[in-house]
């Protein structure tokens, strides 16, 4: 019965239930809305990250994190980690780099890069940098190398083009090779489309007088909620004699911008869930001072304080919990219609070093629609409670006299 009633009491005033209503689903959905926004930018920065090299976890000589230079490197090169690797369940793939600094000259310019050795194979299987060759070929000769479009338009070169790479080799003496261009690539990372060069890991070897060393593993998992217990157990494997960093680990400033999304988002729904609570409480009052008659004829006829009060939070959850339905279906709807993406070319540019391609698209999660629904409810109730109480403490003969 006293279901009923709170439901026809908000019906009572159907303009006034419509415009709170249409408040808090507007504003859930923007909430949710912006939120599976930023979800979906960050998952595709993480993305974007780990197939650009990063990979889940890498695996390094000791001392790499404090000093990550050339004679910080894995001697036996890839038969060092390919026993433990290959027998190690939850492993996808990996592969195996050599990594320096150098600088790479054309007949018109000269660049300071990165200088990537990759064993192309093995590499195309946990990076996305033979997938994004746009003219050329993916290291399929020796002598050869692949860069950026932007790179080569520096270098003022085109495929087939020589170049000389210059570089300091392990034993600290300046060395330098000519190659040619066999490939231009175009990457969701101005680092690599800028400033990076990539060529067979043997070429690098030989470029840096490593013998068969390495600098670095790179490994992806199967499944991401495995990587801590992967790199626990390669960690046991491998010994100290070894680093096993996880892609969190490696990129921290990464791990950073996730954190301050989810904080701003907390934000958001604090500023929505403060403006609705005043907006349910106000209706509420309202609802009580029309009805202050009422209200007294029904504590005259033996409704307790505690069913009064009921009734009005009942009827605040009632209006929340419409505006909540009503802003996840538009939500829901607009995750819906952006299923596509959203074109952001026009900023390509500038966010190019922040690993943001250049279409968002939204991700939706489970929590982005229960979150709301608690916190929602949880904000009727409190919002309820003053104007429930103001109802219960109505006394009977003077709430009959009230006009």
């Amino acid at each position: 019965m006293l279901v009923r009633m709170a439901w026809r009491n908000i019906l009572r005033n159907p303009r006034r239930t419509l415009v709170v209503t249409t408040a808090i689903a507007v504003g859930i959905a923007g909430c949710v809305l912006a939120m599976a926004v930023n979800i979906g930018m960050v998952t595709d920065m993480i993305h974007t990250t780990i197939s650009n090299g990063l990979g889940h976890l890498q695996v390094h000589g000791p001392g790499w994190d404090e000093r990550p230079e050339l004679e910080v490197r894995i001697e036996g090169g890839r038969e060092a980690l390919a026993p433990e690797l290959e027998s190690l369940s939850g492993v996808q793939a990996w592969s195996t780099r050599v990594r320096s600094d150098g600088l790479v000259a054309s007949p018109r310019a000269s660049v300071g890069v990165a200088v990537i050795g990759v064993d192309p194979e093995r590499e195309a299987r946990v990076s996305e940098w033979s997938t994004s060759v746009v003219q050329g070929n993916w290291l399929e000769e020796p002598r050869q190398l692949v860069v950026g479009t932007e790179l080569a338009r520096r270098l003022q070169a085109d495929l087939g083009s020589k170049v000389v790479v210059s570089v300091q080799d392990l034993q600290g003496n300046l060395t330098g090779r000519a190659y040619r261009l066999g490939g231009l690539l175009e990457s969701d990372l101005g680092a690599i489309d800028d400033a990076t060069v990539f060529m067979h890991i043997r070429d690098a070897q030989g470029l840096f007088e490593m013998g068969s060393s390495i600098s670095e593993g790179v490994v992806t998992v199967i499944d991401d909620r495995e990587i801590p217990a992967v790199q626990s157990e390669l960690e046991a494997r491998l010994g100290e004699a070894f680093e096993v960093r996880s892609w969190e680990q490696l990129e921290p400033v990464l791990v950073y911008m996730i954190e301050a999304f989810d904080s701003v988002a907390w934000v958001l729904y604090a500023a929505v869930y403060i403006a609705m609570s005043f907006g349910i409480a106000n209706v509420l009052m309202m609802a009580v001072f029309e009805r202050t008659r009422e209200i007294g004829m029904m504590r005259a006829m033996g409704m307790g304080r505690v069913r009064v009060m009921g009734l009005i939070l009942m009827e605040g959850v009632f209006v929340t919990g419409l505006g909540l339905l009503a802003g996840i279906g538009l939500a829901l709807l607009g995750v819906w219609a952006l299923r596509d993406g959203i074109d952001i070319s026009a900023f390509a540019g500038s966010l190019d070093d922040y690993a943001i391609g250049t279409r968002l698209t939204p991700v939706l999660r489970w929590s982005d629609l229960w979150d709301p629904v608690i916190i929602g409810a949880i904000t009727a109730v409190l919002s309820g409670i003053w104007p429930a109480w103001r109802a219960s403490r109505a006394q009977p003969a003077d709430a009959l006299r009230h006009v």
